[in-house]
């Protein structure tokens, strides 16, 4: 069967109003992006080549606070990226407050249970209305004059002042242009008129039909602050060539040599590990009940996928666990949310709660040290570009190992330009654990 495409959540009709907010004035009407730098015309085609023939992206393109700005402009400002989990906005009043550079989002489920997004900034004079997160609320009140809207954005009071209805039905919050779900992730995009968030995905919800994303148990999330550019986040996720030097317990799981593709057509990079060893370890097959309906091959393989720009996720056969990305205003600092999830119905039969709910903080500690040790490797990364850029080197391709790297990088270029990666300069991959999916 085909797969469901993802969720559509309703937003209100542009009125003009709900104009995006693509630079860095709150409340400034939707403007072309900024031109790009010199350097991307300059230094782009080195990487947007074969990767027999390409180098890695140039220094500057992690380190340039110039380029920075239009990066962040031109790909969260016109492309879908992921904000949320569908969990953490599941109940009336659920309030999430998403930053992306110097943008700040306000997402609500309201008492209709829909997901809205709307720009973090009072109709009166500007001020920000939410400063956290946070759960339970009747309405959201903007701090200075204490503007209330609610929960769908609408103008509810301007006390003391009265103001005719008529005025008030124009005076909502302004509303991020597009809002879809998919995986359980909640994705927005900024773009006046966004194509559908199927246009990026590809074939990959084909990849994901047997896994029961929508329904996932959240357990447990941790924040990061990072001393590296979203970009090498991203791109330490896709490489696997680096699990024997950094990762030593992931190794006996997840061994380098086991890694397959698993790519399609999308914007993502797409690959497994297969088969999945079993170490003594807390992600072992035995702890938990797996996805119900997977295929023979999928029940004993971990999927990862770095959906386009800024999601890594780890799906293994019992649960997923991901690392949403966000830059910040300046050049090399990334702020980051790591969250892991349990498949509906994990829980061993046989086991009690409080066994469930320890070998749950186990995963999560297990997932924790392993990105632990990748914030270390990254933040030494950044350091070694800035001297890498004062010397104009570039990385070299191993096309082996560093074809997702190759692939992530020609879609952050091909993204600035507002087009999907090109698929003809792309390596050829096997497509052997595809296979043995589509055989069963």
């Amino acid at each position: 069967p085909s797969p469901p495409p993802p969720t559509a959540h309703p937003v209100a009709k542009n009125d003009g109003n709900d104009a995006c907010i693509l630079g860095a004035h709150r409340g400034a009407p939707c403007e072309a992006a900024a031109a790009l730098p010199k350097l991307v015309e300059e230094l782009a085609p080195t990487t947007i080549a074969p990767i027999e023939l390409a180098k890695s992206m140039h220094p500057a393109f992690y380190i340039d606070q110039d380029y920075v700005q239009v990066e962040r402009e031109r790909i969260f400002g016109n492309h879908w990226f992921a904000a949320a989990h569908t969990s953490e906005l599941s109940d009336p009043g659920d309030v999430k407050v998403v930053e992306v550079g110097d943008i700040s989002i306000i997402l609500t489920c309201d008492k209709s249970r829909k997901i809205n997004a709307f720009y973090n900034v009072c109709r009166h004079r500007g001020a920000r209305v939410c400063a956290t997160s946070s759960k339970g609320c009747k309405q959201l009140v903007c701090p200075y004059h204490w503007w209330a809207y609610r929960l769908d954005g609408s103008l509810k009071s301007t006390p003391p002042a009265a103001t005719p209805k008529e005025r008030k039905d124009t005076l909502g919050l302004q509303r991020v242009p597009g809002v879809e779900t998919f995986a359980g992730m909640v994705f927005l995009n900024q773009s006046p008129n966004p194509p559908p968030l199927t246009d990026t995905l590809g074939d990959l919800p084909k990849k994901l039909l047997r896994y029961d994303l929508d329904n996932l148990e959240f357990h447990a999330a941790k924040d990061y602050e990072i001393r590296g550019d979203w970009k090498l986040i991203a791109e330490n996720f896709v490489d696997f060539y680096h699990i024997n030097a950094v990762h030593p317990e992931l190794a006996k799981f997840s061994r380098v040599d086991d890694h397959q593709p698993y790519q399609g057509s999308g914007q993502y990079v797409g690959f497994v590990t297969t088969p999945l060893t079993d170490s003594g370890g807390p992600g072992d097959s035995y702890n938990f009940n797996a996805f119900e309906r997977l295929h023979g091959v999928e029940s004993g393989a971990a999927l990862f996928f770095q959906i386009f720009p800024n999601v890594s996720v780890t799906i293994y056969p019992h649960s997923i666990y991901t690392l949403m990305t966000f830059p910040t205003a300046e050049a090399g600092k990334t702020k980051e949310r790591l969250s892991l999830l349990m498949a509906p119905g994990a829980k061993l039969q046989g086991d009690p709660t409080d066994l469930y709910k320890e070998k749950c903080g186990k995963l999560m500690d297990f997932v924790v040290n392993i990105n632990d040790e990748d914030v270390e490797a990254i933040e030494n990364l950044q350091v070694g570009l800035h001297n890498a850029r004062a010397r104009g080197l570039c990385g070299e391709f191993l096309p082996k190992y560093d074809w997702p790297v190759h692939r992530f990088q020609n879609m952050v270029l091909s993204g600035l330009n507002g087009e999907h990666v090109r698929e003809d300069i792309m390596p050829k991959l096997s497509s052997a654990f595809e296979q043995k999916v589509l055989s069963v």
